[in-house]
């Protein structure tokens, strides 16, 4: 164990819920140099990710409010988390469950009784956090002779990564498919009747993430031509025998690092996909997608000669809310209503605020009589919601296209919206059915 470590104290998080597996793993933390704070649920955890970061996570496997895997998967798709080290901690070591632990992002896996185990991984953790070369990735490394595939693994952990070894493509392939790996080490002379040339082809065939993986060929191929053609195959990079370490880390350490950059980028994609597509305030979807896929949708159900209901949901009196209970509690009632929508929604409903306090819904395969009754349910549950006693109603403007009819989406709008104020002279908190004209 180290003890006289003078650098920083590192930030470690421990999810546990039992308060001895708490006291034993922090005294091993802080004996490494670790500031250590300890909660023991998920979302205990969750909040204070929120508002700090940690250079390492002790996880176990099975906590009061959700298990480590499933967590260890909602961090891992979070950029403050993705790339830090996730040690799970677990008391059943049968292989189905470190398997499970391994899909879901962690790091290692230990059993919580390997304290010496556990003591050596955190050696080399500060010792390479300490040298600044630390460098958190999972390689899987493909490689026929053994006793190179040793030496080879050997200084790969020893440098921080976490690698799995195969001596062919067959049985990596499906260790590839059922886990998480940030790069693929091969020799292009393996094991069995694939070669690494096959094994680079097939990943770059698989869909979605998996094709991505970069890819570092490992070969005695001295020809410029070979090397091109390998290249061309899918590969990321090339490196020929015999290896020096420091080439090797250093080709290593640029493709993961690439990874995890392509990692973020992907993910901020996303993130902007859905601010683009969602309001920020109800977490429905917004008008431009309203508008953008309203249409498509009606032109869905033409196509598939299926009816489809509009419904306009405009909130009574909405502007005495803000105006007496201010824009806070305005907010939060609009927020009460959207929840409401949601949870009345088919999964294949189009539910989204067109804004200010009206909202839309689009229902495929929906007739006038289903139409009515569940623009009716929504009536009154959208009044059964209270909030500090406010009175809280809403007047539903409805339209139906059957299979016979034939509009677009803004003559549906537009007799939807003239149903509301329909609704709205004759009392409001009520729906009225429109006509198609």
């Amino acid at each position: 164990m180290l003890s006289n470590v003078t650098s920083p104290k590192l930030q470690a998080l421990v999810i546990e819920p039992t308060q001895l597996y708490q006291g034993i793993f922090s005294h091993v933390l802080m004996g490494h140099n670790f500031n250590v704070e300890i909660v023991s649920c998920a979302r205990e955890a969750l909040e204070n990710l929120k508002a700090k970061t940690y250079d390492l996570i002790f996880l176990a496997m099975h906590l009061p409010d959700s298990d480590g895997p499933m967590l260890c998967a909602k961090l891992r798709a979070l950029p403050p988390t993705m790339n830090i080290p996730i040690i799970m901690l677990n008391s059943d070591d049968t292989k189905m469950v470190s398997q499970k632990a391994l899909v879901s992002g962690a790091t290692e896996v230990f059993h919580k009784s390997e304290l010496k185990e556990l003591t050596t991984y955190l050696d080399h953790f500060v010792t390479q956090i300490n040298k600044e070369q630390f460098v958190y990735g999972r390689i899987l490394y493909i490689e026929d002779q053994v006793s190179l595939a040793m030496e080879t693994q050997n200084l790969l952990e020893d440098t921080g990564y976490s690698v799995k070894h195969y001596t062919n493509a067959n049985d990596a392939l499906c260790e590839l498919l059922n886990s998480h790996y940030d790069l693929i080490l091969t020799d292009l002379m393996l094991e069995g009747n694939k070669t690494g040339y096959t094994l680079i082809r097939e990943v770059k065939n698989l869909s979605g993430r998996y094709s991505d993986i970069p890819i570092l060929a490992i070969s005695g191929i001295s020809d410029i031509q070979r090397k091109i053609e390998l290249l061309n195959s899918g590969a990321s990079d090339y490196i020929q025998k015999p290896v020096l370490d420091e080439e090797l880390l250093a080709r290593v350490h640029n493709l993961v690092h690439m990874r995890h950059l392509l990692d973020q980028v992907e993910h901020q994609r996303t993130e902007m996909r859905e601010l683009a597509m969602h309001d920020q305030l109800t977490k429905l979807y917004n008008r431009h997608f309203l508008m953008d896929m309203g249409p498509k949708k009606i032109q869905e159900a033409q196509r598939h000669n299926v009816p489809i209901s509009f419904f306009m949901i405009d909130l009574d009196h909405f502007k005495q809310i803000n105006d007496k209970h201010g824009h806070a509690m305005g907010d939060n009632v609009l927020k009460n209503v959207a929840i409401t929508l949601k949870e009345l929604s088919r999964g294949e409903d189009l539910c989204a605020r067109f804004g200010g306090e009206e909202f839309v819904m689009m229902l495929s395969h929906c007739d006038h009589e289903s139409a009515q009754n569940k623009a009716e349910l929504i009536r009154v549950a959208i009044a059964a919601t209270k909030i500090e006693n406010l009175s809280i109603t809403a007047s539903i403007g409805v339209i139906t296209m059957d299979a016979t009819e034939n509009a677009d989406f803004d003559q549906l709008f537009s007799a939807a919206d003239k149903a509301v104020y329909i609704a709205k002279d004759k009392g409001r908190n009520r729906i009225q059915i429109g006509e198609l004209i």
